[in-house]
């Protein structure tokens, strides 16, 4: 069974939070190092490619693509298992709903609430 990954922002990104979904334009696509870069408003990320598929497919991205990346959140970026692209994402949006997100949990795990 899989850790589910965690959706987060790239400012935000920790070791701690192991499996992470990140969502962003590709800035930069490197498949000779297997490394693309990936921006998602809040700061840009390495993400490191180690499967030779995942490493062929991102020859036909182009800087600009919307893509999602799901890997493990590491000190020097991100090991990606998954990297697809996506169509109409909407940044702002995106964070909004992250911020929504975060407050229901932050209401839900205080002492004394029934959630």
């Amino acid at each position: 069974m899989r850790i589910p990954s965690k959706s987060r922002l790239v400012s935000e990104l920790a070791p701690k939070d192991k499996r992470v979904r990140v969502y962003g334009t590709l800035v930069s696509v490197n498949s000779d190092e297997g490394k693309i870069i990936v921006d998602d408003g809040t700061a840009s990320v390495d993400v490191f490619l180690n499967n030779l598929d995942l490493i062929e497919k991102i020859k036909s991205y182009k800087p600009g693509n919307q893509i999602i990346v799901v890997g493990w959140a590491g000190e020097s970026g991100v090991d990606g298992e998954v990297v697809r692209k996506i169509s109409d994402f909407d940044p702002d949006r995106y964070k909004q709903v992250l911020e929504v997100w975060k407050n229901v949990r932050s209401e839900n795990e205080q002492p004394g609430t029934d959630g």
